[in-house]
């Protein structure tokens, strides 16, 4: 009964997750997973934090911004806007820091038209997207539904029949009647 109602929950939670991410994945927001310390304590290790796409000339200083890591290319790195400062060529520049960080990050970045600020997170749901992504939680996942789906095979095959399936006794075989002992008879002739 416990396991029954404990199934229930969590499948009801899944569905409200679920439900919530559609929710917020249509409304333009994107989940980012805070993988250091350098923004506490505003976004702690392991945050989701949820980003929405504005216009680049809308950010200000104070906003916090993800954006891709001039140095690495498939890194992205979300920091608080310190400077915005004119470029040469046209256009604004930033400047970022971490709120934990003593100095200021080595660069003044130009974002594209489109620029993603942080709205809000939720602390520590990252770590599920973060291990998710980890091939050993794949392996655990998959085997983890083979046994569900073999236990649930077992139940069906080993389970005992309710009183209204169980099939009927067998009724006693009809004794000879004198039609029978003809029909005996005419085959033995």
């Amino acid at each position: 009964m416990i396991a029954k109602g404990t199934a229930g929950l969590l499948c009801g939670l899944a569905v409200l997750g679920a439900f919530a991410y559609a929710v917020l994945f249509l409304g333009g927001f994107r989940p980012v997973v805070v993988y250091s310390g350098s923004m506490e304590p505003e976004l702690g290790v392991g945050s989701l934090a949820f980003v929405k796409s504005v216009p680049s000339d809308e950010i200000e200083v104070g906003d916090v911004i993800t954006f891709t890591d001039p140095f690495q290319a498939r890194r992205l790195v979300t920091h608080r806007v310190v400077e915005v400062v004119d470029r040469p060529e046209g256009g604004f520049a930033y400047r970022t820091k971490g709120d934990a960080n003593a100095h200021r990050d080595p660069w003044a970045i130009a974002l594209p038209a489109e620029a993603g600020r942080t709205t809000f997170d939720i602390p520590h749901v990252g770590y599920a997207l973060w291990y998710a992504k980890t091939r050993e939680a794949r392996t655990l996942l998959i085997v983890l539904v083979a046994v569900l789906a073999l236990a649930g095979l077992l139940r069906r095959i080993w389970r005992p029949q309710p009183a209204s399936e169980a099939p009927p006794p067998a009724q006693p075989s009809p004794s000879y009647t004198e039609d029978t002992s003809f029909w005996i008879e005419a085959l033995n002739r």
